[in-house]
């Protein structure tokens, strides 16, 4: 099983590559290159420990390759690494590689394969690859759908064997009032009553998930329009990826990017926004080792930046 996967993921990755390199009608051939750059680093000591850093690199070739017109292939990677008070909060890496047939065409085929990571929400790594295709209905909208084997590896525990520590997070306090009630307190006194709270608990009967692998969907609506003589390009996605033996275990992501062309035609501004969701997550099973709180079923993100394209 193990050397099918390696030859699947061989031919996926070099097919493109080796149809890219056949110049049999130099003549006919017209290719596009873009390459962007994306890197920010901060570093905060004093009251606030902080070090940032993050780096982002994509390239996409875009032309006739051999016999396929109006080819796409694209090389996405990112890596975001930072730091609070010496812990991590941020700790992901995902490198994309994609390679479209007809890619402005109303139907184009496609090649996909994905590599990533994210310790922070206990994703030690995740692979998946597989083909699919994408329907273009009316303009700037299109849907895709790929079917796609994953591998994945959690680092997760669940409690249910461990003994809990007498500690508390404690998220939903109320201040009270002391006026209001007959408290003998000095200058300064507060008191406070927990509404909402999680015990630590220690992990030393728990045991760690396997990693797993599975095939799943991926059906992607897609919205991209340029405005404004193309100084305005908004791109709008929504992934559903449920599992193909499980529709309860599931992945839903929002993506909004938005650039925004400046004076110097290489250069632009970012916004992105993105909003995850994991149906693996309950909130309650599913614990952190090192904050001792359960792992949140959302994360979502906003950035704003800068994009040089070369």
């Amino acid at each position: 099983m193990k050397t099918i996967n390696n030859l699947r993921l061989y031919i996926l990755l070099v097919s493109p590559l080796m149809i890219f390199s056949q110049e049999t009608d130099t003549t006919k051939i017209e290719r596009e290159s873009y390459t962007n750059f994306d890197f920010s680093y901060s570093r905060d000591k004093g009251n606030t420990d902080l070090d940032s850093r993050y780096f982002g690199f994509s390239y996409t070739l875009i032309g006739d390759a051999g016999p396929l017109n109006d080819t796409e292939f694209l090389i996405d990677f990112n890596r975001s690494d930072d730091k609070l008070e010496g812990y991590p909060f941020t700790d992901d890496q995902s490198l994309t590689l994609k390679f479209d047939v007809w890619a402005n065409q109303r139907l184009s085929p496609f090649l996909f394969f994905q590599k990533s990571f994210d310790n922070i929400v206990g994703l030690q790594d995740r692979m998946n690859y597989g083909l699919g295709g994408k329907l273009g209905l009316f303009k700037g909208f299109s849907i895709s759908y790929a079917f796609l084997f994953e591998k994945e590896d959690y680092l997760l525990y669940d409690f249910t064997d461990s003994t809990g520590t007498g500690n508390y997070i404690y998220t939903d306090s109320v201040l009270v009032d002391t006026n209001d009630y007959y408290y003998d307190v000095g200058w300064g006194d507060e008191f406070y009553v927990y509404e909402d709270s999680t015990e630590i608990y220690a992990y030393t009967d728990s045991t760690e998930a396997p990693a797993e692998e599975f095939f799943r969907h991926s059906i992607r609506p897609k919205f991209k329009v340029k405005l404004f003589d193309e100084n305005i390009v908004l791109d709008y996605r929504f992934y559903y990826k449920p599992r193909v033996d499980d529709f309860k275990d599931y992945l839903l992501e929002h993506e909004l990017k938005i650039s925004i062309a400046t004076f110097y035609d290489a250069l632009s501004i970012n916004l992105n926004y993105s909003d995850k969701y994991n149906s693996r997550y309950d909130g309650v099973k599913i614990i952190n080792r090192q904050s001792g709180i359960a792992y949140k079923d959302r994360d979502t993100n906003l950035s704003i930046g800068f994009s040089i394209a070369l």
